[in-house]
């Protein structure tokens, strides 16, 4: 367990404050600092844990918002499709097309409404999900979300006979289904005002219950011939941004990088006021004394619109 650890003051016991993982006295030692970094409460996945955090400034403007988790997550992962929670199934109750991995929902310590995020779930995707021969491979998806995990649930699924039938991409004939009913499907995919798209993201069509619509970089180097490592995804519904995501390959987190930044291409505006991201970082923390590591995922440098 991640065992929480109370603040002492100078000669009073403050209860009910800051309260910390094992892990920010263990790996990673100082990082994140102790000083005005909030902790959710911890959930367990694979054989390891994980737990967000943010960190602000002596001014309330943040600083670092992410999630932490000890190196047995990657361990005792579940390799069927899906949890099930997000299938396509038909009127006898029959999965039809499997959805969505596994997800964990993790909550945010209140100090995170420094920023317009309000909910977190991870993803992981033991057989990767589409498009084919570019996220096809086992990964973790970050959702760091802009709305309620409420809102995020009533973005419902398709019943098998239900499902949308969209055209395929220009160059493919024909038509594929979608996970959605067709007016769920024309709901996630309203488009954002043009000043509101990251430079260089577009529109593929990849929407998914329980998530929406996504927004990819086409450019990024997965689509240039090289291997998926890690990569950014903006998430939308009903014409506004529902998500943030960095979206890592299990493959780069079984190399325990110690380090991993990347920078966060930002639109003109945002519709809600607020502080976003302008870069993620992904770091790895050795154990001390054989003891068991850590990840951070981190999103930083944040810029006030």
């Amino acid at each position: 367990m991640l065992r929480k650890v109370v603040l002492f003051g100078i000669s009073v016991l403050v209860m009910g404050l800051a309260v910390l993982p094992v892990g920010a006295q263990g790996p990673g030692g100082d990082f994140p600092p102790q000083e005005n970094t909030e902790w959710g409460d911890p959930a367990e996945f694979g054989e390891g844990q994980l737990q967000t955090f943010v960190t602000v400034d002596s001014a309330g403007k943040p600083e670092l918002v992410g999630v932490y988790f000890t190196d047995g997550l990657l361990s005792g992962l579940p390799m069927e499709p899906s949890d099930g929670h997000w299938d396509v199934v038909d009127a006898e109750g029959n999965v039809v097309i499997p959805c969505c991995g596994h997800e964990v929902v993790v909550e945010f310590p209140e100090s995170v409404s420094a920023t317009p995020i309000k909910s977190f779930v991870l993803n992981w995707n033991p057989m990767g999900h589409p498009p084919a021969e570019i996220y096809d491979v086992p990964h973790f998806d970050l959702h760091f979300y802009t709305i309620t995990n409420e809102e995020r649930i009533a973005i419902p699924v398709a019943a098998g006979d239900e499902m949308c039938m969209v055209p395929n991409p220009p160059d493919v004939p024909g038509e594929h289904p979608v996970l959605m009913s067709c007016e769920t499907f024309a709901e996630a995919t309203i488009a954002l005002p043009e000043n509101q798209i990251a430079p260089g993201y577009m529109d593929v069509g990849e929407v998914a219950p329980g998530m929406g619509n996504h927004l990819v970089n086409p450019t990024a180097m997965e689509f240039t011939g090289e291997a998926f490592t890690h990569t950014w995804i903006y998430g939308v519904y009903g014409g506004k941004l529902t998500f943030l995501e960095p979206m890592i390959a299990n493959s780069f987190l079984e190399e325990r990088h110690a380090e991993e930044c990347a920078e966060i291409a930002l639109p003109e505006e945002m519709a809600e006021p607020g502080y976003y991201p302008s870069q993620y970082y992904i770091r790895y923390f050795e154990g001390e004394d054989g003891g068991e590591g850590a990840f951070a995922v981190t999103l930083e440098s944040f810029v006030e619109f």
